[in-house]
């Protein structure tokens, strides 16, 4: 094949250059001479193979172009290191550059940050001005890993009606919980070993599946293995593409991300049936109505609430495999790194516990917890909020990427294509909001909490400048509430039947910046836990 190229391309093309020379041509003049005759006695294969090259050569070009490094905007300062996370890089832009904007640039990533003073005007660009889906979307190579993909009519699904849902399910959360428990960790009384994070990663999988897969595929070893990992095979092809050249990654992506790819098949070989089921139970109903409803037992009627948004056409099977693929991907990992966290925090402060515990026997009916959203539970509230501040998902808040042209009240005007976000960690770290800032408290919104006024504010799942870990505005967190409920159904469990201690060769622990600004948290925790009765 090559040997035809080079007597068909190469020899005639110098050959015909040299004899052309007189004429004066054009290159583009000799060009179309040369393709003229190189492909009147060009065998169909090499021009297949030669077609083929071209097809590739537009691809990498038009692929190296998408970069998640921005040009350099003028009028914004520049921070920028040979690193492969933000930490260092924004703690010198905050000390440089005080109360303004700034570039930061790693090797992986560049993006505007802005001081937390910016915090509302930036929550309430629209999603068609600044979106978060499109930032994580780019930054996660969305193209391959489908991050950031959701559709509105899952958001709205989540939001409004698995919101409503939960009070009416606490109660078999709480046995659905027990079981989960039972089967992970076990009744032993004597101390037994757990990697922790995979430890509450497995729980948090199994609690959430019950709710929106049942509890049969819940408990099914290949489904809990394919949520757990699919955010870790999608990690894994984000990190290994981002340190590939722009020009290679058109070549690699399938390959770094094939595991992905497979682990979503098998995803969708096992939600087939389950969703089947929901689909003829749906449109067999004559009150749809009645199936929306809020159910104490069984699963949450979710493909219900989807179709109920869908308009008829939209609402094929392919789609709603998607959209629970998206609701378990979304509803897991960080819901297991919060309660990673909580627990380390309870094995460092076992002072803390009694506390809690106490709280519980106050609220508690017949052992089990209201079916409300458990506001009552204030203490462990404040607990939880007191943990996430210290231990967040990442550095930034409110990350978007343009869509449109746009100027922030202070700045330049921002091209499409920008993603920017709000130092999340100046707020969470603030000596001005929070005494003690480094310093774990649990009681901090507790007390918040019992000034006058206050009564609705300062919640876990509050959103708000002095809340950055939830996002704000129409675009935060849709599923806060959800995994609220899981987190205190999960910690209300724990507290009663077990005692928690991190092993000492583990400690300090160890979390990591990533290169989008997100932290991941110590995998090799080793915890130490028992039963205690």
């Amino acid at each position: 094949m090559f040997s035809s190229i080079q007597s068909n391309i190469i020899e005639p093309y110098l050959v015909m250059r040299q004899s052309l020379a007189p004429l004066k041509l054009s290159r583009w003049q000799l060009t179309k001479i040369m393709a003229r005759t190189a492909f009147d006695g060009l065998p169909s294969g090499s021009f297949v193979l030669l077609a083929a090259l071209a097809l590739l050569i537009a691809v990498i070009c038009f692929e190296s172009k998408k970069s998640t490094h921005s040009k350099e905007i003028p009028g914004l300062p520049l921070v920028k290191r040979n690193h492969t996370h933000f930490l260092d890089i924004v703690r010198e832009g905050r000390e440089l550059y005080p109360g303004q904007p700034f570039m930061a640039v790693n090797k992986r990533h560049s993006l505007v940050v802005f001081p937390p003073s910016c915090f509302n005007e930036i929550k309430r660009l629209p999603a068609h001005t600044a979106s978060a889906k499109a930032f994580f979307n780019t930054t996660n190579y969305g193209h391959w890993s489908h991050v950031g993909e959701e559709s509105p009519e899952l958001i709205k699904s989540v939001i409004a009606d698995l919101t409503r849902s939960l009070p009416a399910r606490v109660r078999t959360r709480q046995d659905e919980c027990q079981d989960v428990f039972d089967e992970v960790i076990g009744r032993r009384r004597d101390w037994k070993e757990f990697p922790l994070l995979m430890t509450t990663f497995e729980i948090i999988t199994q609690i959430n599946a019950c709710s929106f897969v049942g509890k049969k595929l819940a408990t099914n070893r290949s489904w809990v293995k394919s949520v757990m990992m699919l955010p870790i095979f999608i990690h894994v092809g984000v990190m290994l593409l981002d340190a590939c050249p722009l020009i290679l990654r058109p070549f690699m992506a399938p390959i770094y991300f094939l595991p992905s790819i497979k682990n979503r098949w098998d995803l969708k070989r096992m939600l087939t049936p389950v969703l089947k089921r929901d689909l003829q139970e749906y449109h067999e109903a004559t009150d749809k109505k009645e199936i929306l409803r809020p159910r104490t037992e069984g699963k949450v009627p979710f493909t219900g609430f989807l179709l109920s948004h869908y308009k008829s056409a939209e609402a094929s099977l392919k789609q709603l495999i998607s959209d629970y693929i998206h609701l378990s991907f979304d509803s897991t990992p960080n819901t297991a790194a919060v309660m990673f966290h909580v627990l380390c925090e309870l094995a460092a402060h076992p002072e803390a516990v009694d506390v809690l515990r106490q709280e519980l026997d106050e609220v508690l009916v017949d052992g089990k917890l209201p079916a409300t959203h458990l506001q009552e539970l204030r203490k462990m509230d404040s607990f939880l909020r007191e943990s996430f501040r210290l231990h967040p998902f990442g550095i930034f808040t409110l990350q978007r990427r343009v869509e449109k042209p746009v100027q922030i009240s202070i700045g330049p005007t921002l091209p499409p294509g920008t993603l920017i976000a709000v130092d999340g960690q100046a707020i969470d770290q603030s000596p001005e909001l929070w005494s003690n800032p480094d310093k774990f408290d649990m009681y901090r919104f507790y007390d918040l909490r019992q000034k006058p006024g206050n009564e609705n504010q300062y919640h876990f799942l509050t959103t708000g400048p002095e809340s950055p870990g939830w996002g704000d505005g129409t675009q935060a967190c849709p599923g806060r509430f959800f995994a609220t409920n899981t987190l205190k159904i999960a910690l209300a469990h724990f507290l009663r039947n077990y005692d928690v201690e991190i092993k000492p060769e583990c400690l300090p622990l160890k979390t990591k910046p990533m290169a989008s600004g997100f932290w991941s948290p110590d995998d090799k925790a080793i915890a130490r836990i028992r039963a205690r009765t």
